[in-house]
């Protein structure tokens, strides 16, 4: 499945920081696919795959849950453009 994640983020240093440091290094089963900051590094938005929405929910709230509000979409793949494969 493929989500789209939008981050309000209240320390981008930190929340940028922590961002380096995990995605190299993601667990089995979750994928990110796009990276997206606004010019102040206080939004983003990126395209993450995971097995389910709790596998990714899980994830990224325990990796950036304290400096970031999180909202998650399931994408409908079956109707997307220009989704990475």
């Amino acid at each position: 499945m493929k989500f789209r994640v939008n981050h309000t983020i209240s320390n981008p240093t930190e929340f940028w920081g922590r961002a380096q440091k995990a995605l190299p290094n993601l667990p089995e089963g979750i994928k990110v696919h796009v990276v997206l900051a606004n010019e102040s590094m206080d939004h983003g938005t990126c395209v993450w795959e995971a097995e389910s929405l709790e596998k990714i929910t899980a994830f990224l709230e325990a990796a950036t849950g304290d400096v970031s509000k999180n909202e998650y979409m399931i994408i409908h793949e079956a109707s997307a453009m220009g989704l990475p494969k």
